[in-house]
This record gives C-alpha cells, structure tokens and sequence, in this order.
C-alpha cells in the first residue's frame, strides 16, 4: 500500500513538473499521448521495485531514456529513475544499480558529444554530480546493512558455538561417569556376585548351615539386580547411537572425591599397571600375568588404560565366557605397550553391552588400537596396543 500511494504521488508530481516545464521551455517538444505514457510507465515500473529491482529499474531507465531522445521539456520526470537507482544499490544489488547508473549518465553525454555546447557540457556536469549524490548514499547504505548483517551472523555463530562447546563438554563428562561406573562400580558388584555364588556352593558342599547359604544367596541376588539397574544408568548416561558421540578424552591421573562431612576435597590415585596382580587375585578363576620388555613408568593416561582393559576383559570373562582360565601378557615396546587377555572360554559369547564401547573408547582417547575376537584354538581375546613417548605424544 505504501509503495502504490509512492507511485501515484511521484505520477502526479512528474506529469505536473512536465506541463509547468513546457510552459518556460517553449522549444522543447509538446508532451503528447506518448509523452504521458512514459510518464506514468516510468512511474509504475515502481510498482515492483521492492519485489524485483532489476525488471523495475530496467523498465523505469527505458521509459525515462526514450522520454529524454524525444526532446520533451526537462523537468523532474528523471526522479523515478533516480530512487530505482538508489533502492537497486542499496538492496545489494550493485552491478544492475551501477549499470543503470551508467545508463543515466551515458544517455545524455551522447547527445552532449553531437551538441557540444558550454551550456550543454554544464547540464550534463550537473547532472553527474547529482547521479552521484543519489548513488553514493545508496552504497554506504548497503554496505553498512551488510556489516550489520554480518555482525549478527557472527553473533549467532558464536552463540551456537558455546551451546555446541557446552554440550560436548558435558557429553564427555558423561561418558567419563559411565566408564567409571561400568569399569569400577560394575567390576566390583560382578566380583562380589561371583564369590558369593562360589562361597554359596561350598556351603552347600560342607552341610553348611542354611542361614548362610540363604544370606549368600540374597547377596548374589542383589548383586544381579544391582548390575541390571545399573545398565540402565549406563543406557541413561551414554547416548543413543544414532546421536553424534563426541570426541572422548584421557582421564585425568586423580579422580576427586567430593566433600563430606568435616573434611575437604580429596584426591585419589587411580590405578594402573602395578596394581594389576592385586585384581588378577580377585578373580574367580586361575589368572596368569605374564610381563615382556622391561617395565617403565607409563604415562598416567595409558597406564590407567592398561588397567581398565585387563579389569573389563576379566569382568566379561567371568561373567559371559564360562571360561576355567584366562592369561594376561602385557609386552613394553620403545614406543609402545601391549596388554592381551586370553581365556579358554566361549568365544564371542558374550552379549552386547557398554563394556566394550567403553574400552574401545579408553583406548581411542589416549591414541591406541583395540581389537577382540576369537582366538585361534578356541576362547577369546582381547588386545590393545598403546603408544607412549614420542608416538604418545
């Protein structure tokens, strides 16, 4: 609607500025019914400037260029060219704009260079200056809408870029819960089923009394039902697969213990390979350790891995392989550390789980490789080569 009104007020100005003009320039060509009819096309072109710059400007310069070569009386009648121009710039349309900035310019120094005259060469340098006036603004206009545009672009950016910062930082965070949960929680309630199940059959052996075997019996219970509730945590705490993991980082060599009642924030040592022997001892079958290469301190990241695979391994072993014993090699390279578990049991047994993923995930932040799968002569096994020194750096 406002555009409409624009174009019927600019009309009414330029076809009445036309017919004043021809009264105080009698030489110039009579406005005619062609005449008008470029007025008002020049004007209504307009109409779709907003929607379609360039077809509108196209139509406006056209209508104005020819109403210029037909010597008809100089008025106002260039104002609907001129806002075209402008609106074309300004919008971000710069080669239709300055290209009918060339048009407007080049129209008239034609009919300068075939009428050379002083007062001519005067007309056209004004007429330059204000094509100029009215083009130039349009540029800055443009420019200054793209800055801010880019502006907000590089805000809204930088917002999503904290969001997405904020959400994988504490998408790590919760996938550094779920290893500690599986491999530390989960290990120590499987460790606590098993030996009630064995202590409960060698009650049983022994004519032990029957208080006894029930108490370990609620033991073994519980501790199943504590390892299915806690599945379902972990199903909590770990994305679906369809969601985009993000990278996962080496756990820190301390894990923090929160504060309690009357004493401070403490650290913990968190395991590594020298207390390999001490969980080997609490497995439920016979467990070997074998040691290759000469030992050295590891770094904490790779060290702790170390021990959270052979500590999964094991659990998965006790739980899922029916296995009667396992071995554990681990082999010191110049660059390297290779832990491999070995059982006799069932092979690839073992149902899907987030062990697994969180070993794969241990040995993928500190830079290693993990493989499992059947070994040759029957059972399972599970090997992680882990770079140190240099090719861990």
């Amino acid at each position: 609607m406002k555009t409409f009104a624009l174009v019927c007020g600019l009309t009414v100005l330029v076809v009445s500025t036309g017919v004043i003009a021809y009264g105080n320039q009698p030489e110039a060509r009579p406005i005619d019914v062609l005449g008008y009819t470029l007025l008002v096309a020049m004007c209504a072109s307009l109409l779709w400037l907003r929607a379609r710059p360039e077809p509108a400007l196209a139509g406006s310069l056209g209508a104005t260029g020819l109403y210029f070569v037909q010597g008809y009386a100089y008025s106002l009648w260039p104002a609907a060219a001129l806002l075209a121009v402008h609106v074309t710039i300004s919008s971000g349309r710069r080669l239709a704009g300055w290209t009918g900035v060339g048009i407007l310019v080049g129209v008239p120094a034609v009919a300068v260079l075939l009428e050379p005259e002083v007062d001519n060469a005067v007309a056209l340098f004004v007429w330059v200056l204000l094509v100029l006036v009215v083009a130039q603004p349009a540029e800055v206009s443009r420019a200054r809408r793209e800055y801010v545009t880019a502006v907000e672009q590089r805000a809204a950016e930088a917002e999503r870029t904290r969001e997405e910062e904020a959400l994988r930082r504490a998408q790590e965070e919760r996938l550094k819960v779920a290893r500690e949960l599986h491999d530390v929680t989960s290990h120590t309630v499987s460790v606590i089923a098993l030996h009630a199940a064995v202590a409960a059959e060698a009650v049983e052996r022994a004519g032990g009394p029957p208080e006894a075997r029930e108490a370990l019996q609620v033991i073994r219970t519980a501790s199943r039902e504590a390892l299915a509730e806690m599945k379902a945590v972990l199903g909590v705490l770990r994305p679906p697969p369809t969601e985009p993991q993000t990278e996962p980082q080496p756990d820190t060599p301390t894990t923090r213990l929160p504060p309690g009642p009357g004493h401070p924030l403490v650290t913990r040592p968190l395991p590594g390979s020298g207390e390999l022997p001490d969980l080997l001892a609490t497995a439920t079958l016979p467990v070997s350790l074998d040691v290759r290469g000469e030992p050295r301190p590891l770094p904490p990241a790779v060290d702790l891995t170390v021990y959270r695979v052979v500590q999964e391994a094991l659990t998965n072993t006790m739980r899922h392989a029916a296995a009667t014993s396992a071995s554990v090699r681990l082999d010191y390279a110049d660059a390297s550390v290779t832990v491999q578990v070995d059982d006799d049991g069932a092979g690839g047994s073992s149902p899907p789980g987030h062990g697994l993923t969180g070993m794969a995930e241990r040995v993928n932040a500190v830079g290693g490789r993990l493989s499992t799968g059947t070994r040759p002569g029957g059972g399972f096994r599970v090997t992680a080569r882990l770079p140190v020194g240099e090719e861990h750096a």
